[in-house]
């Protein structure tokens, strides 16, 4: 058995470290390595700097680099010397084990803004010897006044003197070595080709439907026919899925068809998330027998084991009382048909024992919210050998929802925000042909039957983001329940756009923003849904969702409810939506008496938001501040047009706070004076004044803050 190769450290270059100390403004301190690298970054800046055959690895491996340092300079200082640390057994769950302790959020200082769930935990512990042992652990939760640890074994909080909350720097190095694997020849046969060959040794043409509907979708059959022929070998296909049209109904049918009509050839498929990774193992698993599907987790996942639906938890390495180590899981590979991770996990295939051209299709779903760079390391690592590609690539995603989330801003205006499939979407093979207006079926499909809204919600998306070529296809018995519901402006029209004026706040040392009379509006529709239903049907919680752009608003709606009792209903950013739908979503858009929308300009944002309701969507926000963005605007004429605004009066009137103090006896009050540019509110946050609302932060443009 051969042994996984050490990955290297490829630590950021010194000129580079000192390119970002400076912020990127010249000094006497620069070289002549700064200066070639200042006026390289400043190259890639420049409005309608694209990545080229030439330039391919350089850019890439550089403004890696720049958010590689961004994050070391951010966590450096994640350290807490002498830290409290309360041991919480009772949170620790029986099925997943290990041990849990916590950290209140007000010893950590300015080091919180950084510290996110899933992230690397290390702990320096006293040792009797006088020696010093060092354990690490995961970050298991954040919530407003605590940090919660996971570690596998029990240890003495009370010996800890001194707690790091670490980078992770693994996918990183991951991406480092795949860029340095990748040579000339594929960059520009692979991801700058300007033609295909295609398997001509295959043609698969006659199908047996695991799915039989699929004989019906002529976007999903033509997918799954030239995926399976790999009709663009070598370029990637591109499987282009807008919003509820069944990508990964199809991909699942791809693949399975990969494993009944090719019974010698294996697939890796990998997503840019465990949830996404997760539900593609359960649609397989449906059509695959289990023991030919393989899902494989990075041992961070472990302690959601409980998270994890059984059957996929009982085809992957965290079946039973402990995580598989590697080399239990490359003996698991080989004989295996069908494998399934992360794309970051997909990077420990690399070097180990596994045959070379062991897969020959390698799927990236969800591909437009990776980095580019990102979606390589699958790619080189296991689909080329000695220089030459030697397995299908398809990538599966959609270039007009959110692309990649990069915690550096600098970086947002630069190809490194940019994914591998927007990059070549409409371009060059994948551009539609000029006089049919259609693709090349070789190379991409775009699904357009729509299987999951009402057509009334998806006739504004589809006509600003799909040229509307969507197709509304879903049964009626899923999307027209809401239909003549006492509370909808229009009785045949479920989606209501509610005008509110509220007050932004933020709390303090929190660049993220609130707005009481916002969340309240949206509480008092939930009331009604719950306790009244609607036209007669009853709802469960797990029914309806809840999406903010804005994480302290995502917190508070999670206390509002709470509150209630309404554990169930789930409250998320747009980030955390994506891909995601709802019977019912509700939307708190936060932004008020600014002539800026702040991100919420962001089309993709607006996007995903719009088309996560499968029968009601109901929007709250400020009109006056909304309509100063075209496609806020857009939208707001469309509800106008379709009678679907709450009231009479196009002006909307300023909401009251139905709460009394009471109800919010759990809030937090300031003792110290607000700056002089804010008010405080009546429950303890600062009111933010337009010309504050204005600057946007780094974490505001994530819909995160310190306290997400």
């Amino acid at each position: 058995m051969a042994r996984r190769q050490q990955l290297d450290d490829y630590e950021v270059p010194a000129a580079v470290k000192t390119l970002c100390a400076t912020n990127f403004k010249r000094t006497d301190a620069y070289g002549p390595e700064e200066d070639a690298l200042l006026a390289k970054v400043t190259e890639a800046k420049k409005r309608g700097s694209q990545l080229t055959v030439e330039n391919y690895r350089e850019q890439l491996k550089l403004l890696n680099q720049i958010e590689d340092e961004h994050l070391a300079k951010e966590f450096g200082e994640n350290v807490v010397v002498g830290p409290s640390l309360e041991p919480r057994r009772d949170l620790v769950d029986p099925v997943v084990g290990g041990f849990k302790c916590q950290i209140a959020k007000k010893q950590l200082g300015s080091c919180k803004a950084n510290i996110k769930e899933d992230g690397g935990v290390r702990m320096s512990i006293n040792r009797y010897d006088g020696g010093i042992k060092k354990i690490t652990g995961t970050v298991d939760n954040v919530d407003a006044h605590n940090v919660t640890i996971w570690v596998e074994k029990e240890f003495d909080v009370h010996s800890v003197n001194k707690l790091e909350f670490l980078v992770e720097r693994t996918t990183f190095q991951m991406e480092y070595r795949a860029l340095e694997l990748l040579e000339q020849n594929v960059i520009k046969n692979v991801f700058f080709a300007d033609s295909y060959t295609g398997n001509k040794s295959l043609d698969y043409m006659s199908f047996e439907w695991f799915r039989p509907s699929i004989a019906s979708n002529p976007e999903q059959a033509q997918a799954i026919r030239n995926i399976l022929n790999q009709t663009s070998f070598p370029v990637p296909y591109v499987l282009f899925g807008p919003p509820g049209t069944g990508k990964t109904s199809t991909l699942a049918e791809a693949i399975g068809q990969i494993y009944k009509l090719r019974p010698s050839v294996n697939v890796l498929a990998v997503a840019t998330s465990n949830s996404a990774a997760n539900e593609l193992t359960s649609r397989l698993l449906e059509i695959i027998p289990e023991d030919n599907v393989y899902r494989f987790f990075a041992r961070s996942c472990a302690r959601k084991k409980r998270d994890i639906e059984k059957e996929v938890l009982d085809v992957s390495n965290l079946r039973g009382s402990t995580v598989a180590d590697s080399q239990r899981f490359y003996e698991k590979i080989r004989p295996c048909r069908v494998v399934l991770c992360t794309a970051s996990t997909a990077g420990r295939l690399v070097g180990m024992d596994i045959p070379k051209e062991h897969f020959s299709y390698i799927f990236i779903d969800e591909c437009g919210s990776a980095k580019e760079i990102s979606s390589l390391v699958p790619i080189v690592g296991v689909g080329i050998n000695e220089g030459q590609i030697t397995a299908s690539i398809v990538l599966a995603g959609d270039p007009r929802q959110l692309g990649p989330v990069i915690p550096c801003k600098y970086l947002n205006d630069t190809t490194h925000s940019v994914s591998l499939l927007e990059r070549i979407a409409d371009k060059g093979l994948y551009a539609k042909n000029p006089l049919t207006g259609e693709y090349d079926p070789n190379v991409i499909t775009q699904l357009r039957n729509n299987f999951r809204s009402h057509p009334a919600l998806l006739e504004l998306p589809n006509r600003m983001f799909y040229a509307g070529q969507l197709r509304a296809e879903a049964s009626p018995d899923k999307t027209h329940w809401a239909v003549g519901w006492d509370r909808l402006p229009n009785r045949a029209f479920p989606l209501i756009f509610h005008p509110v004026v509220g007050e932004m706040k933020q709390d303090e040392n929190s660049s993220s923003m609130y707005n009481e009379q916002e969340a309240e509006q949206v509480l008092s529709y939930v009331d009604t849904i719950m306790n009244d239903g609607i036209c007669g049907k009853k709802l469960e919680q797990t029914a309806i969702g809840i999406i903010t752009p804005y994480a302290r608003q995502v917190r508070y709606l999670k206390d509002l409810l709470r509150m209630r009792g309404w554990k169930d209903i789930e409250v998320g950013s747009t980030e955390q939506y994506q891909g995601r739908e709802k019977p019912i979503m509700l939307m708190s858009t936060v932004r008020t008496g600014s002539k800026s929308v702040g991100f919420l300009a962001d089309t993709k944002r607006l996007n995903v938001s719009l088309t996560r309701a499968q029968a009601l969507m109901i929007v709250v926000g400020d009109p006056e501040t909304l309509q100063n963005n075209r496609h806020w605007e857009k939208l707001l004429q469309y509800c106008r047009r379709n009678n679907a605004v709450f009231g009479r009066s196009e002006k909307p009137v300023r909401q009251v706070v139905r709460q009394d103090r009471e109800r919010h006896s759990e809030r937090r009050f300031y003792k110290k004076a607000p700056p002089n540019n804010v008010g405080r509110s009546r429950f303890g946050g600062r009111k933010v004044q337009p010309e504050v609302g204005e600057v946007e932060s780094k974490m505001e443009r994530l819909g995160l803050d310190g306290d997400c």
